[in-house]
């Protein structure tokens, strides 16, 4: 056949047929070449390929690898804000004797004059002392226990309010609206002196008729204090370590949820 009378649709599947044998001619040369040429040619031009490859990757690709990396600061920076968010809401308590105030521990507050925390650590104690984040002190007396999920309900006496003090400032913490999920991102916030926080997820969900849920996790029992407040990367609460949790697992929370008022834990 006349390469004259070929049309223009041939003629490209000529020169692409012609173009594709080339480049496997080329192939094969190079390769049997390369075998043959001395260590410090053959890295030259592994070095020659490697940023060529580096330059035409798609720009697709990078912007996916980037977006990885933008997720993961931005998960960590939420659960940084969730626990700065959520720090005002907790006190810590202290025993009402004034010559040895004994360390009982934390408690969340829930309501403007009201905060829960452990039975366990307050023990036979009917009041404590609240100490804010902010230095304030207030004597917070028990009203209410709920013993089928281990904590109690304080709430304060205007009788102890004194004249001129400082406003107390109250920042109920939000409780969680939904229950716990397996795998999900939580923050245990404990510490004596100062703020002290560990991290993990949740492991097991044990659901309990007429109660809250225990909520198992892997966070370390040893840093787990006597009312330390479990919370999710919202800066949601979702539980609380109590003697009831503590009784299934040292790292397990009862599930909070508790209404407004102070009447909201049953006796």
């Amino acid at each position: 056949m006349d390469i004259e009378q070929l049309s223009k649709s041939q003629v490209v599947l000529l020169t692409l047929l012609v173009t594709f044998v080339t480049s496997i001619a080329t192939g094969i040369v190079t390769v049997s070449l390369m075998e043959k040429a001395p260590p410090a040619i053959a890295q030259t031009v592994n070095r020659v390929v490697e940023h060529t490859i580096e330059r035409i990757v798609p720009t697709t690709q990078t912007a996916s690898a980037g977006q990885t990396k933008t997720m993961l600061i931005k998960e960590s920076d939420l659960m940084t804000q969730s626990v700065a968010d959520f720090s005002p809401s907790v006190v810590r308590l202290y025993s009402s004797d004034s010559t040895d105030p004994l360390f009982l521990g934390l408690g969340v507050v829930v309501e403007s004059g009201g905060v829960i925390s452990d039975t366990a650590a307050l023990g036979a104690y009917g009041d404590a002392v609240a100490v804010f984040g902010d230095g304030s002190r207030l004597r917070l007396f028990v009203v209410a226990r709920d013993d089928s999920n281990g904590y109690a309900f304080l709430r304060v006496s205007t009788s102890t309010i004194e004249t001129g003090a400082k406003p107390i400032a109250w920042v109920p913490a939000t409780i969680a609206p939904a229950r716990a999920k397996l795998a999900e991102s939580v923050v245990a916030l404990n510490g004596k002196t100062i703020p002290r926080v560990n991290g993990g997820m949740v492991t097991s969900i044990v659901p309990r008729q007429g109660s809250g849920d225990i909520v198992e996790t892997d966070l370390p029992e040893g840093a787990i204090m006597y009312g330390s407040p479990l919370i999710n990367d919202n800066g949601d609460l979702v539980g609380m370590s109590t003697e009831i949790s503590r009784a299934v697992s040292g790292n397990a929370f009862v599930a909070v949820s508790v209404p407004k008022g102070s009447g909201s834990i049953k006796k």
